[in-house]
């Protein structure tokens, strides 16, 4: 998997089994590992094509608190237990995908978040277009609220206005009004997207 070398952080990892498992296979990724400047962790002790992408096992961050104090949490404990659950019916882990080329040429990127409604407290997973869909297209999309955020990642950082005439939408403000609209899908999401410019390149 290539990925430019700028975005590569110098830090070496090594797990023994329990942090992560393989993007493709459900299965648990012992060895060294490292990351990218978005935390993404990959197989290996430095970047090459063969690099294979990880995504955190789920059972180091699920918010446990309130699993036992509704019917929908119940219901949703069976479903992730039952004899039938396999790597598509897992909940979700961050596995969100970074820019294309093309993405930034377009200067517009979707991002992906699922919230978890068995929480309490605000718990927000990033996921990539194909594992977004897979749960929303599922009996157990109940469980999450969705939202698509169209994010810009390229041009000015602020507004270009002509006589208060809006010519080109600046980074910073442009995903500040995609924010106020993804709050009425996910309260409390801006307490998540805090980074106004994330992935952003002039």
């Amino acid at each position: 998997m290539y990925l430019p070398p700028s975005v590569i952080l110098p830090e070496i990892f090594y797990t023994s089994g329990g942090e992560y498992y393989y993007a493709t296979i459900p299965t648990l990724y012992i060895g060294y590992y490292h990351k990218d400047k978005y935390g993404n962790a990959y197989t290996g002790k430095t970047h090459t094509n063969d690099s294979q992408k990880l995504n955190p096992a789920f059972s180091t961050s699920l918010p446990t608190e309130d699993l036992e104090n509704s019917t929908l949490a119940n219901n949703y404990n069976n479903l992730t237990l039952n004899s039938q659950n396999y790597f598509g019916l897992r909940p979700p882990v961050n596995d969100s995908l970074p820019p294309t080329i093309d993405e930034y040429n377009q200067t517009y990127y979707t991002r992906y978040i699922l919230e978890y409604r068995l929480s309490s407290k605000l718990y927000i997973v990033e996921t990539n277009k194909s594992t977004f869909y897979n749960y929303f297209n599922n009996s157990f999309s109940k469980y999450f609220n969705f939202a698509e955020v169209l994010w810009k990642i390229s041009g000015p950082l602020y507004d270009v206005k002509e006589n208060d005439i809006l010519m080109q939408g600046g980074v910073i403000d442009s995903n500040l009004r995609s924010i106020n609209k993804a709050r009425k899908l996910i309260p409390g999401i801006e307490n998540y997207l805090t980074d106004l410019t994330l992935y952003y390149k002039k």
